[in-house]
């Protein structure tokens, strides 16, 4: 997979705006051309994921001191369940080497709508190596688990990091989850 610098008259932008507008809910959506803007003050890399020519999705990773953020991945709609996130993953790895990989994404919610996509999302990134940090956070009303490619997770350094991110009212309250006591499949050996 290869990457490529989004900028302003990427040739593939029309396809970043509408995968954008479909891959998040309006509380996480962030518009293209502000992350081309935060990347043009150098807050941010924002990435197109190409594979041989095509554009799959893009990764906006944002980095600090030994640490990796990714902020978003979004995978095409007809290309997903094809691999392409678990090589994006692999990329993020080879593009930031020696960088711990942080990500975080929606909790589990049993009253939540989107339950299913949740689990699936938690178990996609347990399949690919990465870890519960035991970290929790909500902004923007929405609550958030954090995962890391390794076990030396420095909860500081990731709180000095969240406080780079120039979005509105964007202010993270962090908590202190209880691990799971399986990591295997999370809803297959557990009921919720």
């Amino acid at each position: 997979m290869q990457i490529e610098p989004i900028t302003r008259d990427y040739r593939h932008l029309e396809a970043i705006n509408e995968l954008a507008m479909e891959a998040f809910p309006p509380e996480e959506y962030r518009s293209p051309s502000k992350m081309i803007e935060m990347a043009e003050r150098k807050e941010l890399d924002f990435l197109a994921l190409l594979d041989q020519g095509q554009f799959v999705g893009f990764m906006t990773v944002m980095v600090h001191k030994t640490m990796a953020y990714l902020f978003f991945l979004a995978i095409e709609p007809a290309l997903r369940s094809k691999g392409y996130g678990a090589k994006a993953l692999k990329t993020l790895r080879e593009h930031y080497p020696g960088k711990i990989q942080v990500v975080d994404f929606e909790s589990l919610d049993e009253k939540a709508d989107n339950l299913a996509q949740r689990i699936k999302r938690r178990n996609f990134y347990l399949r690919n190596g990465y870890q519960e940090t035991g970290v929790g956070l909500t902004y923007l009303g929405v609550e958030y688990e954090v995962f890391a490619s390794e076990k030396n997770f420095d909860f500081e350094m990731f709180k000095e990091l969240m406080k780079k991110i120039n979005v509105e009212d964007f202010n993270p309250e962090f908590k202190s989850l209880q691990k799971s006591e399986s990591r295997d499949d999370y809803g297959k050996k557990q009921s919720l």
